[in-house]
């Protein structure tokens, strides 16, 4: 398959526009049309139609779309292993949720470049599904999630917790403790991204204690960290938050941390590998090194 008609058919599907991409690819229309023909000539169905919404994918398209980026990064990762081996070098791909890739690996993997200089390291954001679906596919080495795999190709070990801290604006009102049943006379911004799903946790926790998500006056979702702390700042309601994305705003004393007795909403941290027969030495090593430091390695 020609790979370079594969990316072209991506970029037509995402920009909808076979002029955009010709554009952007600097090659003309004609020759980026030409190249998604012997693509469709080569799978053997039509990918793509026009509407009046653009170009679309017809149904063999979306498919093909569906696989497509997997088997362009399976190509990169060929190529870069080929350099690999070409100039002898370990370059270790580790994946995480994205609190964790933005507030927490990059101390941790400084530590582990001391301890390992003859590694390379590389950090993806991923969801747990994405990452644990880069593994399965050898496209990573290491992932962070906050679910138990139960993939019996896979390997993992619980190495710490993610702490979730209640956080008001500093100038707030509400107390620095309060009683569970309290969260129900403040307003909220809930935190709903795809690797910490607050809403759902917070339901489920909630549930036995009598109480229910509508009874919280939950002004607005946002899908991430940023957008939250922007929240908090404009003091527009508290926020369940990872203790590591606030730490410099907790200690510039812009929010404050608001406890909530006897309940918590932490989640475990669980770090996932290949199983040793389908990985590499310095992978193991990796791996083996965060197990034995586990979470007080974290910034």
């Amino acid at each position: 398959m020609n790979l370079n008609a594969l990316e072209y058919f991506r970029d037509v599907v995402e920009t909808k526009s076979i002029s955009k991409v010709a554009a952007n690819r600097h090659i003309s229309q004609s020759a980026l049309s030409q190249n998604i023909q012997k693509l469709e000539d080569e799978m053997g169905y039509q990918l793509l139609e026009r509407s009046n919404k653009g170009v679309l994918p017809t149904e063999a398209g979306r498919i093909l779309f569906k696989y497509s980026g997997t088997m362009l990064r399976i190509h990169d990762k060929l190529k870069e292993e080929l350099v690999q081996l070409e100039n002898s070098f370990e370059n270790i791909k580790i994946n995480g949720y994205l609190s964790m890739v933005n507030y927490s690996l990059p101390c941790v993997i400084y530590k582990v470049k001391k301890a390992f200089p003859k590694y390379n390291f590389e950090m993806h954001s991923k969801s747990n599904m994405e990452s644990i679906n880069d593994l399965i596919n050898e496209l990573t080495d290491l992932s962070f999630v906050t679910e138990e795999p139960c993939d019996d190709r896979l390997e993992y070990s619980k190495i710490g917790k993610e702490r979730i801290v209640l956080v008001a604006n500093a100038s707030s009102r509400i107390p620095d403790m309060i009683d569970v049943n309290e969260l129900v006379d403040h307003e909220m911004v809930l935190l709903d991204d795809e690797a910490l799903t607050i809403s759902s946790f917070l339901k489920h926790k909630l549930k036995p204690l009598g109480l229910h998500m509508d009874q919280i006056p939950i002004m607005f979702k946002v899908d991430s960290i940023p957008a939250a702390k922007s929240s908090i700042n404009n003091n527009l309601g508290i926020c369940f938050l990872p203790y590591m994305s606030v730490k410099k705003e907790l200690y510039e004393k812009k929010f404050k941390i608001v406890e909530v007795q006897n309940f918590d909403l932490d989640y475990d941290i669980y770090l996932v590998t290949r199983r040793k027969c389908n990985r590499e030495k310095a992978v193991t090593e990796i791996y083996h090194y965060f197990i034995d430091h586990g979470a007080k390695e974290f910034c």
